[in-house]
């Protein structure tokens, strides 16, 4: 027995929603509950887990928009950066690309600034600070993984034209994950599918651009 680790990509550009769980105790968490709570509370049901805390990476919708629904439905409360808490206490104000779904507000009742360790049962968690994609980003050292929202891809790297975003801080974040982390840590990222920091260092054409 050990931990589990569901992977649920949702909405309109396909989020990554992960759900990581003890196989025994069925306690979890949920990171980046995107727009599709429907879809991710039958996942969190379906399996009998229960749900101790929501962690968002960072203040875009398409991580958090979901996050109110499925608070509302597991009682477990959110966390994440003060941007992230600002974009979710205020929906009204918030618009990234015209056309993107509406999302309910919440509140997120634990600011988390990078640096904090975190025990939600059987499964532990640290936060790392790694602005860029947004000034606010965090990634999440859990599952023995690096779940790191819109910082790095499998082959590219996270935006930074976006209001808030920084070229030279999202460099600086993924040379810190680069040279902390041993080449067979697995990176979790927002959207599309799962790679390694080796993988990466090898076959990421963006690294250079990033001076690394």
């Amino acid at each position: 027995m050990g931990l589990g680790l569901i992977t649920s990509p949702v909405g309109p550009l396909q989020g990554n929603c992960y759900t990581i769980y003890d196989d025994e105790s069925r306690e979890g968490i949920v990171i980046d509950p995107g727009e599709d709570g429907m879809i991710i509370n039958e996942v969190i049901s379906r399996n009998g887990i229960r749900v101790a805390a929501i962690l968002l990476t960072h203040g875009h919708s398409d991580h958090l928009g979901a996050a109110a629904e499925v608070a509302s439905a597991t009682g477990a409360a959110i966390h994440g950066s003060a941007e992230a808490r600002a974009v979710l206490s205020d929906p009204d104000s918030y618009v990234l690309f015209p056309g993107m779904p509406e999302f309910d507000a919440a509140d997120v009742g634990v600011v988390l600034a990078g640096g904090e360790k975190l025990d939600f049962g059987p499964v532990s968690v640290e936060v790392i600070a790694t602005p860029g994609h947004t000034p606010g980003s965090l990634t999440y050292h859990a599952y023995g993984g690096l779940f790191c929202g819109d910082l790095l891809f499998s082959g590219s790297v996270g935006r930074t034209d976006l209001p808030g975003g920084s070229f030279e801080e999202l460099a600086a974040s993924v040379k810190k994950l680069m040279m902390r982390f041993p080449d067979d840590t697995i990176v979790y990222p927002g959207h599309g599918n799962a790679t390694t920091i080796g993988g990466e260092k090898q076959g990421n054409p963006f690294l250079a651009d990033l001076g690394w």
